[in-house]
């Protein structure tokens, strides 16, 4: 009886390890898809930017009327125009004053009011608003900004600058006093710089230059595909 006992007991230890080992199995082979999937997906996002640095545009339905020679790199939607817009003023400084009986008229109480002033106007602090909402080009010659309000042109020929915070670009153009805001949320943050990267290069005349950096990246991709 007690040697059975000890059998069903080994039996049962035999069983949870394999089951144990299985599970072990199961999450190896989960992890190994995931860091597959990862791995695809970067090499896929790299040899797109190389077939656009190579001149085959990735926009098969483009916003915009391209000009002569200008090839789509990239279009992206649901993008915020932001704008600084001023917030609630108030006045300041301002005082009722103080009033006091002079008399009676016709048995009515006269009261006379001095020292009021309506103080001054300070105008609201400038607060970054969202002001419309729509598509962002990019190309190898400007980034153009179509929304339902408004639009915006900013040509790489007058290109000041371009700064990136997380989730948005500021554009700055001769042409246009106030720069251009763009917001598209911090999650797209690499794609619009890698984007952006492949855009002024074809403008610059180093897309030979961004195409063997590229080549280079998926070789060395390709040699880490995890096993």
């Amino acid at each position: 009886m007690f040697e059975k006992h000890k059998e069903k007991q080994a039996e049962g230890a035999r069983e949870a390890a394999l089951a144990e080992e299985a599970r072990k199995a199961a999450r190896a082979q989960e992890e190994r898809q995931a860091a597959l999937d990862v791995w695809a997906h970067h090499l896929e996002e790299v040899q797109d930017l190389l077939a656009i640095a190579s001149g085959n545009s990735a926009v098969s339905d483009v916003a915009v009327m391209l000009k002569h020679g200008e090839v789509a790199v990239a279009q992206a939607t649901n993008i915020s125009l932001i704008e600084d817009r001023r917030g609630a003023g108030q006045w300041q400084g301002a005082s009722q004053g103080v009033s006091f009986p002079i008399g009676k008229i016709a048995g009515r109480s006269i009261r006379y009011r001095v020292g009021s002033t309506r103080g001054h106007y300070v105008q609201g602090a400038p607060v970054a608003t969202a002001v419309d909402v729509g598509t962002m080009t990019i190309t190898n010659q400007r980034i153009v900004y179509q929304g339902s309000k408004k639009t915006s042109e900013s040509t790489f020929a007058k290109l000041l600058g371009i700064q990136h915070a997380p989730g948005s670009i500021t554009i700055s153009v001769s042409n246009r006093q106030k720069p251009s805001v763009l917001y598209f949320g911090s999650d797209h943050d690499d794609w619009v710089s890698n984007h952006l990267s492949i855009a002024l290069a074809l403008y610059n005349g180093e897309a030979e230059t961004v195409k063997a950096q590229l080549q280079s990246q998926i070789v060395e991709l390709q040699a880490q595909k995890p096993k």
